[in-house]
């Protein structure tokens, strides 16, 4: 297998199309946002163009109705690799949500549901993020210093391991557990000026795409689940919605939080201690193939 990771922006969706091209590969995309039917845009999802040249898993697959998580991709992805490394194709795992991309190289126990009740205060105390910080420091310190308190779906999991007694790194299975096939993990870097203004064009891409009225579609979905509502820019559209943000500061505040997404990151990136590091500089990222494909081939003995 190969795994290509890194924080948004970086071009590592298209270094993984890319190398796909180049192999014959197929990509399963290691992103929950990306799942949903709806949240094209947001999610920054493949183009028809890339899909009519690549075939892609986990893409579209979900309604907005519905909650992705990590147990129910690993059994999608797992399947998916079986199937194309048994045809003699390569699976290629891309996308920048590290327990996804570990979910899916790994055969890592995936936490049961906690029960309903604990669930549903996680979730109603993380829409008060101070309320919520201030009760997951006092269960559990090490988880409250790790996370991101702006970010309610990652807060209420949080409580909601607190709440149960287990630790924050579910006893360190997430980093230890072997991968299930021979994998080279590739990890994509640049400079952090550089990634700021990639994720500044992008910004501006989806909003001129039509973001706004694409997340507005979503928060009028009276069955809209909690997890396609984390996405970057439901939180800020609805604020536009209810006068609590003016739509002339939108913009800066999605470059605020995907910036804050691309450091969290490239966090999970070096702890996932990567095969293959590689600096794309301000360059594009298929500038990145040939040491992609080479270090494959080399991880095959040169067969391939």
């Amino acid at each position: 297998m190969l795994a290509v990771f890194g924080p948004t922006a970086t071009g590592k969706s298209a270094l993984a199309h890319a190398v796909a091209v180049e192999l014959a590969g197929e990509v399963i995309v290691a992103d929950p946002f990306q799942r949903y039917r709806g949240l094209e845009i947001a999610a920054d999802g493949p183009c028809a163009a890339d899909r009519a040249q690549v075939r892609y898993h986990a893409v579209g697959d979900l309604d907005l109705s519905e909650d992705s998580s990590a147990g129910t991709f690993a059994a999608l992805a797992h399947a998916v690799i079986d199937e194309v490394a048994g045809s003699g194709g390569v699976p290629i795992v891309a996308g920048g949500t590290g327990l996804y991309v570990r979910a899916a190289l790994t055969d890592m126990a995936m936490r049961p549901a906690p029960p309903a009740q604990v669930r549903e205060w996680a979730e109603a105390l993380s829409t008060d993020t101070v309320a919520a910080m201030e009760e997951l420091e006092a269960r559990d310190p090490a988880a409250a210093a790790a996370i991101d308190g702006a970010n309610p779906r990652r807060m209420a999991r949080a409580l909601e391991r607190a709440a149960i007694g287990e630790p924050a790194d579910g006893g360190g299975d997430i980093w230890s557990t072997p991968f299930r096939r021979p994998a080279v993990v590739v990890g994509i870097t640049r400079p952090r000026e550089v990634i700021h203004g990639l994720i500044a064009s992008r910004v501006r891409r989806e909003i001129d795409e039509g973001l706004v009225a694409e997340l507005e579609a979503a928060l009028d979905r009276p069955d809209l689940a909690r997890g396609p509502g984390q996405v970057i820019g439901m939180r800020e559209v609805a604020a536009m919605r209810s006068g609590e943000m003016d739509p002339l500061a939108l913009e800066e505040a999605l470059n605020i939080r995907t910036r804050r997404l691309a450091r969290m990151q490239d966090t999970w990136m070096r702890k996932m201690a990567p095969d293959v590091m590689i600096d794309l500089g301000d360059g594009p990222a298929t500038d990145g193939v040939a040491r992609v494909v080479a270090e494959w081939r080399r991880a095959r003995g040169g067969v391939g």
